[in-house]
C-alpha cells in the first residue's frame, strides 16, 4: 500500500509516516487516517480497501 502511494504521487513519505502515527493514536488504519485528513480522494480510499483485503 504504501509503495501504491507514493508510486503515484498520492501523498509523501512523511504524509504516510504522520498517517501511520496518527492510526496509532486514534486506533484506526492508514487508509482512514490518510481520507479523513483530506489527503486521498474516496476513490483511491476505496482502492486501498480492496487492495488491503
Amino acid at each position: 500500500m504504501e509503495e501504491y502511494l507514493i508510486a503515484r504521487g498520492l501523498v509523501s513519505e512523511r504524509q504516510l509516516q504522520r498517517a501511520g502515527e496518527l492510526a496509532q493514536l486514534w486506533q484506526g488504519t492508514v487508509p482512514v487516517v490518510l481520507w479523513k485528513l483530506g489527503w486521498i480522494d474516496l476513490n483511491t480510499f476505496a482502492a486501498l480497501l480492496e487492495y488491503s483485503v
